[in-house]
């Protein structure tokens, strides 16, 4: 028996020799309630007060001791800890949602009417910003500028791709970046007209859609405040109370932190900086910054690009392509930043895509982590690696962060990327946790589906939102419910150094927790694949229902 289960028995007798119990602010029971700690305990009552969580446990024991201002019935339902996407892009998500909409369209002319209807919407918008398009839903081929630039001449156009690594551009907007045929940009790629060497398509990817984002009308304060406040509310809503924040710049964090301190933003943050100038003079003025609701202790970089528009570098060539694929940085770029990161004591979480870029970082890694530590830097993503690189993760505490629906987003064209032969260290998630024991999971949302559902049913059952395909994508790689679980809670918050504060329902921790009328540990694909909250908690106030 623990010590603090002996203080529990020890103290029970007293309180009910004093024939009175405390007052708490709410009392959940009647319903099961799942910690999901570093030991998993399922509970049927729940006491929360001031925000936190006073206890769970058995109905009977609680309630001699506690008696809520309110109680609430859970009437057999499953209470979770609030999910924490372990890698998202919050604030690009809400501005997505007043940009063109083009995630999901099954054609480049679905886009074009999407395109069309946004500008009859917006009339006054010389500057067309969208997201989403992604040629593996038509036949392959990336679109061309073409069409822009005769039906919508007035306009400039920046079209992102779904995984935001590359873009498509107006004819106007490459004369603004005085890009023509014989432009060359380190750690990015200019695709070129196959029948006519010398044109541009206008698509940019890597370092080459970043020159022209920095072109982009940056939005004002007001408008960031009103696209993080409507992301808010879409996380919210599917059960999300705490984001790791894959990249920002520091008046982007610094603009979260006031919203959350005025009391408009309630989800809680784990922000990473963007590795600019004002970022690291941030980091070495203040150091590491946390508040209850905030987290800074770490710097976002990118190795690489996407598969989806081979920009991830691998060590052997693509399959479908000539070449690679690119490296956003030379070596001894990472080696730097790495030594200032690790002289900060900030962690550096990497943006890894191919077998290439993933290997690179973890040498890296191995040079400053020296052997196993509690420093907890991350490979984002780590989607594909090579099975001899895999024990860099164990022999030196890295923590790969990944995000399951990847696997099923990516499952139709993969293998015309890597070829069968290279498949076995693709979307390994089983295989990472062997050397870890730590598998924080994400959506990269807006990338994927923010639905934590979504992410669960893909890392359990290896499937898509259609089921597909019977049996699961490389089954063999799929967690254990509970360990997706906690991958979506504790080890999320673990990941960010926020264990402390949240990420599982034990006494002290922040009163932030998700109802839903499944057993997710027990519940079928078919009655997961729809299912939403019937509630969600945050700091013990109640935001959806």
């Amino acid at each position: 028996m623990s010590r603090k289960s002996l203080f529990f028995f020890s103290v029970l007798p007293f309180l009910i020799a004093c024939q009175s119990t405390l007052e708490v602010d709410l009392l959940f029971y009647g319903g099961h309630v799942h910690s999901y700690g570093p030991q998993s305990m399922d509970a049927s009552c729940m006491v929360v007060d001031q925000g936190k969580v006073i206890a769970i446990g058995n109905e009977d024991s609680l309630r001699s001791i506690y008696h809520g201002i309110r109680e609430e019935n859970l009437e057999g339902a499953h209470v979770y800890p609030g999910w924490h996407d372990a890698h998202a892009h919050f604030a690009s998500t809400g501005k997505g949602l007043r940009e063109v909409q083009l995630k999901g369209l099954t054609s480049w002319e679905a886009c074009l009417i999407a395109i069309q209807s946004y500008i009859e919407q917006n009339p006054d918008s010389k500057w067309i910003i969208g997201r989403g398009w992604d040629q593996n839903l038509w036949d392959g081929a990336f679109p061309d500028r073409r069409l822009l630039d005769s039906l919508f001449s007035d306009h400039f156009f920046y079209l992102s791709r779904v995984d935001g690594h590359a873009a498509l551009v107006s004819g106007n907007v490459l004369k603004e970046l005085k890009y023509d045929g014989n432009t060359e940009i380190e750690g990015g790629h200019l695709v070129h007209d196959a029948n006519t060497p010398e044109r541009l398509t206008g698509i940019l990817i890597d370092a080459a859609a970043n020159k022209a984002k920095a072109i982009l009308p940056e939005p004002s304060s007001e408008d960031w405040r009103k696209s993080l406040l409507a992301a808010q509310e879409l996380f919210i809503a599917n059960g999300v109370s705490a984001i790791t924040e894959a990249g920002l710049p520091l008046a982007r964090i610094q603009l979260i932190d006031s919203m959350q301190k005025e009391g408009s933003l309630h989800i809680k943050f784990v922000a990473m900086l963007n590795p600019g100038p004002k970022e690291f003079d941030f980091a070495e003025k203040v150091g590491i910054y946390e508040t209850p609701q905030l987290k800074v202790s770490s710097f976002k970089l990118y190795a690489d690009g996407a598969l989806g528009s081979r920009g991830a570098l691998l060590k052997a060539p693509y399959c479908d392509h000539a070449g690679h694929g690119l490296a956003i940085h030379a070596p001894h770029y990472f080696d730097s930043i790495c030594n200032r990161i690790y002289q900060l004591g900030f962690q550096a979480n990497t943006h890894c895509i191919g077998d290439s870029a993933n290997w690179l970082l973890l040498e890296t890694y191995a040079k400053y982590l020296k052997g196993p530590n509690d420093l907890r830097w991350r490979i984002e993503h780590a989607q594909i690696v090579e099975r001899e690189d895999l024990p860099y993760f164990g022999n030196y505490s890295i923590i790969p962060s990944v995000q399951p629906t990847h696997a099923t987003s990516d499952m139709p064209w993969i293998q015309d990327r890597l070829c069968r032969d290279r498949m076995t260290g693709a979307y390994a998630y089983r295989s990472l946790l062997a050397q870890t024991g730590v598998l924080p999971l994400g959506t990269d949302a807006p990338v994927e589906n923010i639905n934590p559902i979504q992410t669960f049913i893909s890392a359990v059952y290896r499937m898509n939102e259609q089921g597909q395909p019977s049996g699961g994508f490389q089954i063999e790689e799929s967690l254990a419910k509970e360990d997706a679980l906690r991958g979506m809670t504790y080890w999320a918050a673990y990941a960010g150094f926020v264990e402390h504060l949240y990420g599982r329902l034990e006494p002290t921790m922040a009163a932030d927790f998700v109802i839903y009328n499944q057993d997710l540990e027990t519940a079928s694909y078919a009655n997961l694949v729809n299912l939403l909250p019937q509630s969600v908690w945050i700091d013990g106030v109640k935001y959806t229902e």
